[in-house]
């Protein structure tokens, strides 16, 4: 009786072994599917990271060509106007004095429609930098073509309440726009 105890005891040990490495083996084989799969999801995600960025640059590029393209022959009033009020907004958020601000129509070459503004702002070169950078991030082409910054002339000899200097620029800009093909 005794022999058939510890033939069924080795059975069971044997049966215990084997069934663990079994599930050894197929844990492992999972794993390794496992460790594949989370690789390649990491390069989707990747893949999906790039493309939304690449969607949001794209898509501000897209809004500037959309900006840019005219069936007319040159800038209507409204447009002039508009751009004039963003102008004036952008020194009112900046705190900077608009002296002069004209504009003229251009003749470019053809294809193009160009207007230009001559500005004469007042402001620290803080506030000017900044005006500078908001002008560069509207939807529209831009091109300075003269800009001069000089120390204002004022009764506080150039300086505001704070004593930080104050600067006069001279800026020269155009707006340009393609006019589409009919």
């Amino acid at each position: 009786m005794r022999e058939k105890y510890i033939v069924f005891i080795l059975g069971m040990v044997l049966l215990t072994i084997a069934f663990f490495m079994l599930a050894s083996s197929v844990i492992d084989g999972n794993e390794s599917k496992i460790n594949q799969l989370d690789k390649k999801i990491k390069t989707a995600q990747e893949k999906l990271n790039s493309a939304r960025i690449m969607d949001e640059q794209l898509s501000q590029f897209s809004l500037i060509i959309d900006n840019s393209l005219s069936r007319e022959k040159s800038f209507s009033f409204d447009e002039i106007n508009e751009f004039k009020k963003k102008i004036g907004d952008m020194a009112n958020n900046n705190r900077i004095t608009i002296n002069k601000l004209s504009d003229a129509n251009k003749f470019a070459i053809p294809g193009l429609i160009e207007t230009t503004y001559n500005m004469e702002l007042e402001g620290t070169y803080v506030q000017m930098g900044q005006f500078i950078a908001d002008l560069e991030a509207l939807d529209n082409i831009i091109k300075i073509h003269y800009i001069d910054i000089t120390p204002a002339q004022t009764a506080g000899k150039g300086k505001d309440a704070g004593g930080i200097s104050r600067y006069r620029i001279t800026l020269e800009l155009s707006i340009y726009k393609v006019a589409k093909e009919a």
